[in-house]
């Protein structure tokens, strides 16, 4: 199986950042980001780091990507949709299907027994693209690296 990167939102270590401190502050939107900004990278992982811990997967809810995955079976793609309801999967031709998930749902299929390894092919494909290095490093460590 291959697995190609399509799309994902723009900034999403920055987006899901912004999303945690907006959980817990009374700060206009722009003054987060003012302060996110300032305080760089290492803050955005610091941040990363506590909603894993705390188990707060919501806010990585705003990182999508879409991708084409090629030569995957209906089986092994209806057991991913049904394990992983957020996940949306739709035939192109034969065993090629686009793929859209949440950052959320690419966490629970890294967790999970029954992803883990297309979790694992997701997470190489966001290294050799360097999309996503501080959230990939912080929640997948050293699985994510490219293929």
């Amino acid at each position: 199986m291959k697995v190609s990167l399509i799309w994902s939102s723009p900034y999403p270590e920055r987006t899901i950042a912004v999303a945690m401190r907006r959980c817990y502050s009374t700060k206009t939107i722009e003054e987060i980001e003012s302060e996110l900004e300032q305080k760089g990278a290492d803050y955005w992982r610091y941040l990363l780091t506590k909603a894993l811990q705390d188990k707060s997967l919501d806010v990585f809810e705003h990182f999508t990507l879409t991708l084409l995955v090629e030569g995957a079976g209906d089986a092994e793609v209806g057991s991913l949709v049904r394990d992983f309801p957020y996940l949306r999967a739709t035939r192109v031709k034969d065993a090629d299907w686009f793929v859209s998930m949440n950052a959320r749902t690419l966490v629970e299929l890294w967790r999970g027994r029954t992803g883990e390894g297309f979790a694992e092919l997701v997470v190489s494909e966001l290294a050799s693209k360097s999309v996503c290095p501080v959230f990939s490093e912080v929640a997948f460590g050293g699985g994510a690296h490219a293929g």
